[in-house]
């Protein structure tokens, strides 16, 4: 047994908090954030207000915050594993298996110049700002990238009724002819709501004007429910993800991967769970997140609804360690 291990359980998940402030927290948080959120936690009773702290310093231990630089990694991981290579293995597939990387190489560039990436949603949003990273991460043109409203052009047309007289009105159509495949990127799918409403539209109208066209929702991380309500967009081709998030990372499911056999004797499931619905009600229903989902998850520039209400709310009662920034609609 080595020292680490003979201390109580909540030294030993200070010392991994503050590990996390060196590795990959350095970009976001200043020293000891972790005890401004931790004194949101208070009770009348002092041993019950310790259990409630030590529980949620666990939870604390297990959240996936990915940073500034891990984001660009998985931005390059989307375009070489999600784009790239399947495109690789089809020009390699359509001449006998070729190994000839000079002739894969010229005839991956020509589907590259046929390609183009979006964002989802709005210039304003997270879809969108990624674009900037995924350009430099993957040495990107960019001539390379277009946004939603590019896609179309509207056209005046007039003819002639039966009557003989002008009848105007205009057509929408396809406005880069050359281009046979458009890349819709995102960060976060958690329900699938938000990218349905913002995808199944311009899908469905860009396969009535061009069905051969190939359209494809590519994401960093999107849980199993978010991932399957997506697919049934029948108009997008590909629908992935580099991070799928099962039920194992729902905080108090009954697979939970953070509640295992080896846990510690006074880290107790129902009592977090319990303290985390507690203190979640007052900042956001439901009070474990957005569709019951109970992540224990952050990305460097927001986090989403979906993680547990106590660490990303904000009020004037209430300090957040991974701050949400809601969109104003």
């Amino acid at each position: 047994m080595n020292a680490l291990e003979t201390l109580p359980i909540y030294d030993r998940l200070l010392k991994k908090i503050y590990a996390y402030y060196q590795t990959i927290w350095r970009d976001k948080f200043k020293d000891d954030i972790h005890q401004d959120w931790l004194n949101n936690f208070h009770h009348s009773d002092t041993d019950l207000s310790e259990k409630e702290k030590l529980n949620m310093l666990y939870l604390l231990s297990k959240f996936m915050y990915f940073g500034n630089e891990e984001l660009r990694q998985l931005l390059l991981s989307v375009f070489r594993d999600l784009y790239k290579y399947p495109i690789i293995s089809q020009i390699r597939k359509a001449n006998n298996d070729t190994i000839d990387q000079n002739f894969i190489d010229i005839e991956f560039k020509k589907e590259l110049e046929k390609t183009r990436f979006l964002g989802v949603g709005n210039p304003s949003e997270s879809g969108v700002h990624l674009l900037y990273y995924f350009r430099q991460q993957c040495g990107l043109s960019k001539r390379s990238f277009i946004n939603t409203s590019d896609i179309f052009t509207t056209l005046p047309i007039i003819e002639k009724d039966n009557h003989g007289n002008d009848r105007k009105f205009l057509k929408s159509e396809i406005n880069h002819k050359d281009v046979k495949r458009y890349i819709f990127i995102d960060d976060f799918c958690g329900s699938g709501q938000q990218a349905t409403l913002y995808l199944k539209n311009t899908a469905e109208n860009m396969k009535f004007e061009d069905p051969d066209i190939e359209i494809s929702y590519l994401m960093l991380f999107s849980t199993e429910v978010g991932l399957n309500e997506v697919r049934k967009i029948k108009a997008l081709d590909v629908v992935e993800a580099i991070f799928t998030i099962d039920d194992t990372f729902k905080a108090f499911s009954t697979q939970s991967r953070y509640f295992t056999s080896t846990v510690d004797k006074d880290i107790d499931k129902a009592f977090s769970k319990t303290t985390a619905t507690k203190y979640g009600s007052p900042l956001f229903h439901p009070a474990l997140g957005h569709g019951d989902c109970q992540l224990l998850f952050g990305l460097f520039h927001n986090t989403p609804d979906n993680t547990l209400p106590i660490f990303w709310s904000e009020t004037k009662d209430w300090k957040a360690i991974f701050k949400r920034y809601n969109k104003i609609y």
